[in-house]
């Protein structure tokens, strides 16, 4: 059976890790590159995650481009109280996760490289590419001003947005606050859309039970290394957000192109707000179809909970069996 393509557009990021992880080590998946985004650090720093990951699980053959550092028009808006300084931190202060990666991203501009790998393999798979976006949507808003005839090779699936209550504003998802304008951008442009909410990835908390089994019957280097990136996640939700387990937002975005039935989803309307001071970046969800105006997003609700984790730990296991830290 033929591959489902794939291009991930992130800024690691604990769970963004774990969304190149599952990418990369689904069967259904091909994997055809990852270009990063300023978001939960500088760009600098997640592009340096974003290899230091890929080469950890063994993909060092996976491309990386380099993104946007900024928004379109507002100053950059970090993460590091749940990232850390690094963006991937560990409880171990200063002892990093994964081993630096000596690789370069690719010399072409990101926007660039995505839409020539994009549109090729468009047309050498006969069928639409799936851009996975699980930062701020810059990367995808230039894709689109650009080149807009990229949305006839593409689905646009991605982890952000909000249908009620916010994590960053009272209403806002952090990514869409980031760079509302971008979001605006994608939302306008006719892409074929779907959005994988905080009300979905809010139910995928990494429980004892969840690390227990990444941990596995036999714990590796690579293992131990999982275990401690979301123990770091688990404390930092605690501390900024009092969750008593940490939820995996970015995995669910890939987890609906593995396996859209597993996922319950309405198409609606949704606009973003650009002006207001209290609630920028809002996806505002015509949930009752009041506005009347042409849908534009499948919209997720909810997610078969069980489902996910198997598909999660199973990719870990792949790749900890792949991973030349267990060398």
């Amino acid at each position: 059976m033929q591959k489902t393509p794939v291009w991930l557009d992130c800024d690691p990021g604990h769970d963004d890790a774990m969304a190149i992880i599952l990418a990369g080590y689904n069967p259904s998946l091909k994997l055809l590159g990852v270009s990063t985004i300023g978001g939960n650090q500088m760009l600098s720093k997640v592009t340096q995650n974003a290899l230091d990951v890929l080469d950890s699980i063994g993909l060092s053959h996976i491309m990386v481009a380099k993104g946007q550092q900024n928004p379109i028009l507002r100053p950059i808006q970090l993460c590091p109280e749940i990232h850390g300084d690094s963006g991937l931190d560990s409880l171990e202060k200063g002892r990093p996760l994964f081993p630096r990666s000596t690789r370069n991203p690719v010399s072409d501009k990101a926007v660039l490289t995505m839409y020539k790998v994009l549109t090729d393999a468009h047309a050498s798979y006969k069928a639409k590419v799936k851009l996975i976006c699980t930062g701020p949507m810059t990367n995808a808003a230039l894709l689109l001003t650009l080149f807009p005839e990229v949305k006839e090779s593409i689905d646009l699936v991605f982890m952000g947005g909000a249908i009620g209550v916010g994590n960053t504003n009272p209403v806002a998802e952090f990514n869409m606050e980031v760079d509302p304008e971008a979001s605006k951008i994608v939302f306008q442009s006719g892409v074929d859309l779907t959005m994988v909410p905080l009300e979905v990835t809010h139910t995928l908390l990494v429980t004892p039970r969840v690390l227990s089994e990444i941990e596995g019957e036999r714990p590796t280097p690579f293992r131990a290394a999982i275990q401690q990136l979301l123990l770091y996640f688990a404390t930092s939700y605690k501390a900024v957000f009092n969750f008593e387990h940490p939820p995996l937002h970015d995995p669910a975005a890939v987890a609906f192109v593995i396996a859209p039935q597993l996922f319950k989803y309405n198409a609606m309307r949704v606009e973003i707000e650009v002006a207001s001071p209290i609630s920028a970046g809002q996806t505002v969800c015509d949930v009752w179809g009041k506005s009347k105006l042409p849908k534009n997003c499948k919209v997720c609700t909810a997610v078969d909970v069980d489902a996910f984790w198997d598909l999660m730990v199973g990719a870990v296991a792949a790749a900890d069996a792949h991973s030349p830290m267990n060398a």
